[in-house]
Formats: C-alpha cells, structure tokens, sequence
C-alpha cells in the first residue's frame, strides 16, 4: 500500500467520496448533485461540505436560493488533488462501453487523442447510432468528448481510397 492509498483510507469515506468528485469535476456542483454523484446521504452532504468551506478548502457561491462548491485554488488544495486526482482515460472508458453495440466490427482512432478529445470511426452494419450518442455523452460529463462516425466497410474503403484518412491507422478494437 502506497502513502498515497494509506492517508487517504484514514479520511472518513463519506468525505473522500466529496473530495473526490469535487476535485475531478471541471464545474461548480449543487448540494444535490454533489450528494447524487457522490452517493453520500445529503444531509451528510450538507455536513461535510460546511467544514471543507470553512476549512478554505471548498468555495461555496450563492444566488438567491441556490447554491455551488467548487474547489478553492490554494496550498490546501494542491495537497489534496494530489491525493484524490483521477487521470480519466475517455477513449478507454469509450472503447470498454461501446462493446455493447451491436454491429461494430472495428473502432478506429481517426487523427490523434488529444487531452480532453478523442475522434473516432466506428466500422459495421447497422450501428445504433442512438446507443452510441448515450455512451459519448456520458463520458462528455466526465470532461472528455467523444466524436464518432459510423461507417460500413465499403464506406470506409472508399474514404481511404479517395485520401480522406491518410493519417496512421490505429486501431481499437477489432472482431
């Protein structure tokens, strides 16, 4: 177990789940949302988000009725990032839930992955298009977006053959 792992199972789980997800999110959330994503009881929510905002750790902003949090920019929080920071792999996450298509005989990486962004052609008969839109969007609210074009093998044969993609071919998945 590295020091990493040790300190962070002596912080209560309830508090880690918060941290976590506050940490790894690019927006400001609810109370409701942080507690929904976190799957910590709001009232316990609530609670532990008090103490991080008066802890300078979280900044809550209010308008009339609601509020947000989000994480403060400061020593604290350098500390903490570097202990609940989670690298998400989008293209991963993508390729591992796209499985349940059916129809999809080949995923290819079309230019390169950049950091939050990822182009990809997805060869076969029939694909749900609607199905695959469902698992790009969930992977979206984790900050990495998806692109996809659906094409059958003829399709795709013609576009390489005019020179549409002439960049490295880097393959996925493969049936």
């Amino acid at each position: 177990m590295t020091k990493k792992e040790v300190l962070s199972n002596l912080i209560d789980k309830k508090k880690a789940a918060i941290l976590k997800l506050l940490i790894n999110s690019k927006d400001e959330l609810y109370l409701k949302e942080i507690s929904d994503k976190s799957q910590v009881p709001l009232a316990s929510t609530f609670r532990i988000l008090q103490e991080l905002v008066s802890q300078e750790i979280l900044e809550r902003k209010e308008w009339k009725n609601s509020k947000t949090y989000k994480c403060k920019e400061n020593d604290k929080m350098i500390f903490l990032r570097d202990l609940f920071y989670e690298e998400f792999d989008g293209l991963s996450e993508f390729v591992k839930n796209v499985k349940i298509v059916e129809g999809i005989q080949e995923i290819i990486l079309h230019g390169t992955k950049k950091k939050s962004k990822a182009n990809v052609l997805l060869i076969g008969d029939d694909i749900n298009a609607d199905q695959v839109d469902e698992i790009c969007n969930e992977i979206k609210e984790k900050g990495f977006e998806v692109t996809f074009m659906p094409l059958n093998k003829e399709q795709y044969a013609q576009m390489v053959k005019m020179g549409l993609y002439s960049g490295e071919k880097v393959i996925l998945k493969e049936k």
